[in-house]
């Protein structure tokens, strides 16, 4: 299994560079993401279950965002990597309450054909998706756990553009996984968009992600997704 992860990532670092020579576009963006979490986390056998009252949804983490599509006529690669140092819930385990800071790592790397063009396009793509998550919980009492888990999905895209007016564009990126060839039973990633363009190669975005995974780990169960707002900016080369 881990044999034929080196080999996918492999291959799609040979399209990067195959491309890359022959690119019609180069796209850079990065981003700002305000989110919050939901779901469990087992943390070295102890299962958290991330609560929130109401007033909690106002109370965010940041994570950053970085990625990366070059294009040509028959072929768009992606390259993508996003970072939470670290998205803290309050949890419960059992009748315990407590706290929990999750430290997080997600990349990818993806090939696929794109379709329509000007002012419509949609891309499909399939990749390798990695997630690196380092878990601190600490439980009213005194009593703290630490674990950390290494995921790796096959992960199937589509990314969708439509200018609405002009220079005004509406971005949804969706992401699915899990099952077979993966780690996780089930790993998405959805968004929206607004997209402002300013000149030829400078645009602003905004817009709202969320993005999941149901893992085993050991035989731990985890379980959650993180939802919020996003903004950034893109680089169109």
């Amino acid at each position: 299994m881990k044999t034929k992860k080196i080999l996918a990532a492999i291959l799609c670092l040979n399209a990067f560079s195959a491309v890359a020579e022959t690119t019609d576009e180069m796209e850079l963006a990065a981003s700002v993401w305000g989110a919050w979490m939901r779901g469990s986390v087992n943390v070295d056998g102890q299962q958290a279950k991330v609560e929130r009252s109401a007033i909690n949804y106002i109370d965010m983490d940041y994570g950053y965002s970085l990625e990366l599509a070059l294009r040509n006529s028959k072929l768009v690669l992606l390259g993508y990597l996003d970072y939470f140092d670290p998205i803290s819930s309050d949890v419960s385990v059992g009748l315990k309450e407590g706290t929990l800071d999750s430290s997080e790592l997600n990349g990818g790397i993806a090939i696929g054909f794109p379709m329509g063009s000007g002012n419509s396009t949609l891309d499909f793509l399939v990749g390798l998706q990695m997630l690196r998550m380092d878990n601190d919980l600490d439980l009213k009492g005194g009593s703290s756990y630490s674990d950390s888990a290494n995921v790796y999905d096959a992960v199937l895209m589509m990314r969708y553009k439509q200018e609405l007016f002009s220079n005004l564009y509406l971005n949804i990126p969706l992401l699915i996984g899990g099952t077979y060839l993966s780690d996780s039973e089930f790993v998405y990633d959805a968004g929206v968009q607004l997209l402002y363009q300013l000149g030829t190669t400078l645009d602003i975005r905004a817009g709202y992600r969320i993005s999941g995974y149901d893992f085993d780990e050991d035989e731990d169960a985890t379980d959650f997704y993180q939802q919020g707002y996003t903004l950034g900016i893109g680089l169109t080369f």
